[in-house]
């Protein structure tokens, strides 16, 4: 059944919004198609009410794959993300994987991985911190292991 997580960080004078709806399911077949291998058997597949942004895509893939290791034990799931939807104003891209982080540990109880953002006054900018070492799209992550 699909859940609706409405992520939100408010500062005075500003925040961030998104709505995710999304659902999981468990597949003894290939995932469906369009689906994005996220790591060994963990697959995101996007909304298709409208063709996403690319960043949108990558940032809800990142946001997926801080969680593939506790995901994974054997099956093979599909995170099916159903809609993405935020108000323009308040929005950057990166809100895509805050907002699949906050419906994962939603749906599956899972302790926060402390990704989270954060708002500097003086110089007017969100600040995004993600768990750990952890770079974004750095080259040295390793490729994913295919199942």
């Amino acid at each position: 059944m699909h859940e609706t997580f409405h992520y939100r960080y408010l500062h005075a004078g500003g925040g961030l919004a998104a709505d995710l709806r999304a659902d999981v399911y468990e597949t003894d077949g290939p995932p469906p198609a369009p689906a994005l291998l996220i790591h060994r058997s963990l697959y995101l597949r996007l909304p298709t009410d409208r063709i996403p942004y690319w960043l949108e895509a990558a940032w809800l893939a990142f946001g997926a794959s801080l969680h593939a290791d506790q995901l994974l034990d054997g099956r093979t799931l599909v995170l099916d993300v159903d809609t993405f939807t935020y108000p323009g104003a308040d929005f950057r891209a990166e809100v895509a994987a805050l907002a699949i982080d906050g419906w994962i540990h939603r749906r599956f109880g899972l302790s926060p991985c402390s990704a989270s953002v954060t708002y500097d006054r003086p110089s007017h900018c969100f600040t995004f911190t993600w768990p750990g070492p952890i770079v974004p799209f750095a080259d040295e992550l390793p490729p994913p292991d295919h199942a």
